[in-house]
């Protein structure tokens, strides 16, 4: 090969490369840009303080991200639905999270938010370790929350959610809807 062929050559691929940064680039910046991110952000932060409050066992700080008028379907639960503020905080006083010590986490890339002026719809995974800080560790839980959340008074909250078990377990699976 002659050195102006190579040269060309390495020249295009570096072009084409640059184009790709550049184009993966605007992408990446499309999605932050504006004040629907402000939202998306936002709401980012309520799922993080959820499974803050799960492990913390933080009946309070669940209770504060959740509308007063909220609710949770819990499929398979038959005292489900839990309706309003005293019926949700008898759910998460009982719930796993809230009488076994466990860790709860999130994989972030799993995470949809979808928001619609003062509403949003959102989905997550919480993925539960029982003895956490123990070697006898263990998972305790694979479920999801989803549904919509709303802007009230300043702030996201849960209103209107559905939990259930996250089956099967994969990378590219959403369990609801």
């Amino acid at each position: 090969m002659k050195r102006r062929d190579f040269l060309k050559d390495v020249g295009a691929t570096a072009a084409g490369v640059t184009g790709l940064m550049v184009s993966a680039g605007s992408r990446s910046e499309a999605q932050v840009a504006g004040p629907e991110s402000v939202h998306v952000a936002e709401i980012y932060e309520l799922q993080a303080a959820f499974h803050r409050a799960k492990t913390s066992q933080d009946i309070n700080m669940m209770m504060s991200l959740w509308d007063f008028d909220g609710i949770l379907n819990n499929l398979g639960d038959p005292n489900s639905p839990y309706i309003g503020f005293e019926r949700l905080k008898f759910f998460w006083e009982h719930s796993g999270s809230f009488t076994h010590r466990r860790f709860s986490l999130v994989p972030s890339f799993k995470i949809q938010i979808q928001v619609h002026g003062n509403m949003s719809s959102l989905y997550f995974e919480c993925h539960d370790v029982g003895d956490f800080d123990l070697p006898t560790r263990f998972i305790a839980s694979d479920t999801f929350l989803a549904g919509t959340v709303r802007h009230v008074g300043g702030r996201w909250v849960f209103w209107d959610m559905t939990a259930g078990r996250a089956f099967p377990l994969s990378a590219d699976h959403y369990s609801f809807p």
